[in-house]
């Protein structure tokens, strides 16, 4: 496993974590600490959770992981967006629905269409507060290694009160640093030197590419979480069919397979290569994606190498 250096944290993490925006819901209890454990045994250390995923379960999930390996886990988890508020049937119908789809993988999208979704909170100090307190229960543990503010505006990050909260949290030991998880816009106030804010969360694909953007600006001591890293990959698969000489590039770059599964190696690569100092964030609930993920991981060509492929598809692509 590939590690990198946290300076914030003064740990190495594995450069690979696991998303869990699924746990809890699309995927059951049982199942999702099954896969956990597998990962953790292949070396992911970095776990992303947070109070609205997986219907609100993902976090009482993952505590129920960790316990008994806390000192060898990394978690991050989050403040600003609320689960969804799910009737008593609807909880019932959820096992029977996982059951459905892993029969038949095309009713997902109707499911999916009916799922109610988290939302939107307000920041303010208290429910900073209250909600890390909530988390660290749910959790299982006394602290967490970073706290993001979940899609915030740049205003909220940039409140006097807001600064002085999740100062707080890390001064009474609760959290040991903060994170912005959110848009560009979020992500370039963050950069700021004078906010305390040394992780920034963000999403980075071709078609997507916010991470260089944040990275021509001047920053010091901040390290990005990426995720989206199969985002687009449709729109791309279109490109392929489309353009033939663009399988040709990434034939020549050693690529190969169907335009699907050339397109999901280069984004795997993309995200692995561009952020090659921080965390890129996949979803690994299939033994298949972990192994897949491990196999991509330092073994694709370099940016300098993908940056043909990467400005012919983005050629017409609207910033």
């Amino acid at each position: 496993m590939k590690m990198v250096f946290v300076e914030a944290i003064g740990s190495k993490v594995s450069s690979i974590g696991f998303g869990c925006a699924s746990l809890g819901s699309r995927i059951g209890t049982r199942k999702g600490i099954e896969t956990l454990e597998r990962a953790y045994e292949a070396g992911i250390t970095w776990y992303d959770v947070a109070p609205s995923y997986g219907d609100g379960m993902a976090e009482s999930i993952w505590g129920e992981f960790a316990s008994g390996k806390r000192d060898g886990v990394y978690v991050c988890t989050k403040v600003g967006m609320r689960p969804p508020k799910t009737s008593n049937t609807m909880r019932l119908l959820k096992p029977l629905s996982r059951v459905a789809i892993a029969a038949v993988p095309a009713l997902k999208q109707y499911v999916s269409r009916v799922r109610p979704t988290p939302f939107k909170v307000s920041l303010s100090a208290q429910l900073i507060r209250s909600s890390v307190e909530e988390s660290l229960v749910r959790l299982r543990t006394d602290y967490v290694d970073v706290l993001a503010l979940h899609r915030p505006t740049a205003e909220e990050l940039v409140r006097e009160d807001i600064i002085r909260a999740v100062e707080r949290v890390v001064q009474d030991g609760k959290v040991r640093a903060i994170s912005v998880a959110g848009d560009l816009e979020a992500g370039i106030t963050a950069l700021n030197e004078s906010l305390p804010y040394r992780f920034i969360q963000i999403a980075n694909a071709p078609l997507e590419p916010n991470l260089g953007k944040l990275k021509e600006r001047a920053h010091r001591q901040r390290t990005f979480v990426t995720h989206g890293t199969f985002s687009g990959l449709e729109r791309i698969v279109a490109k392929f069919h489309a353009r033939k000489e663009l399988l040709g590039a990434l034939g020549d770059l050693g690529y190969r397979g169907s335009p699907t599964e050339m397109a999901i190696a280069f984004l795997a690569d993309y995200a692995f290569a561009t952020n090659s100092a921080g965390v890129t964030l996949v979803s690994m609930f299939k033994k298949e994606h972990l192994d897949f993920n491990l196999q991509r991981l330092g073994n694709g060509p370099t940016p300098e190498r993908l940056n043909d492929v990467v400005a012919a598809l983005g050629a017409g692509v609207k910033e």
